[in-house]
């Protein structure tokens, strides 16, 4: 009973632990939307430099995580929810590597102004995303399998988006000059807000897997 007890607290602490990697990256993400939002080039910088912290936290998961394997030899539903966790710190990961790639896309615009005629439906896209960030984290937290269902949906608004946007902004290069490098990096910061909403899903399965043991394509 003790050993079960302890094996209980050191998974709720792995989970606490996810959930703070989520929010680092939930952070992340909204304070590169912002800079977007208000052009700030600046502050772009402490969010690439901000992801080693990322990184060694979900290092730091995947050590306790293992160590949990070798040390408690799990049962089948406990070791699921071992596994579920290296999966969701690693989604999270690659989630706060393309929010990265974000602030460097912005950086990387050659005329911030050309901004101004896109910013309305990027940040629709970014803040459909940044509901799904925040109802998976939550549904994880809670092993809520109908909410985690319900990000499907969501991905779906976003893909739609994401869609209706890129068509936008290449027509703006078939007729004007002088934009293809700003164009190009929005086309690249609205495909990363995407791919981040993939992964959304991604957690989204792996929390139907950790509850029920079955594997179900949200995609």
């Amino acid at each position: 009973m003790v050993i079960r007890g302890q094996f209980e607290t050191e998974l709720t602490q792995l989970k606490s632990e996810i959930i703070m990697l989520g929010t680092m990256v939930e952070n992340a993400f909204d304070e590169t939307i912002k800079g977007i939002k208000n052009k700030q080039y600046g502050k772009m910088e402490p969010i690439i430099l901000n992801d080693e912290k990322i990184n060694r936290l979900e290092l730091d998961i995947n050590e306790r995580a293992t160590l949990m394997i070798a040390k408690q030899q799990p049962v089948a539903s406990d070791l699921r929810k071992i596994i579920v966790s290296l999966k969701v710190s690693s989604d999270l990961e690659r989630m706060g590597d393309l929010t990265v790639d974000m602030a460097k896309a912005f950086k990387r615009m050659v005329d911030k102004e050309e901004l101004g005629h896109f910013e309305k439906e990027l940040i629709t896209i970014a803040s459909k995303a940044k509901a799904m960030m925040k109802a998976v984290l939550v549904a994880y937290q809670e092993g809520n399998v109908l909410e985690a269902q319900k990000i499907a949906s969501m991905d779906d608004e976003v893909d739609r988006a994401y869609g209706q946007f890129v068509q936008s902004i290449f027509k703006v290069v078939a007729v004007e000059t002088g934009v293809t490098e700003s164009i190009t990096q929005m086309a690249f910061i609205s495909r990363y807000i995407e791919r981040i909403a993939d992964y959304c899903t991604n957690i989204a399965e792996w929390i139907i897997y950790e509850v029920n043991g079955k594997r179900f394509d949200l995609n």
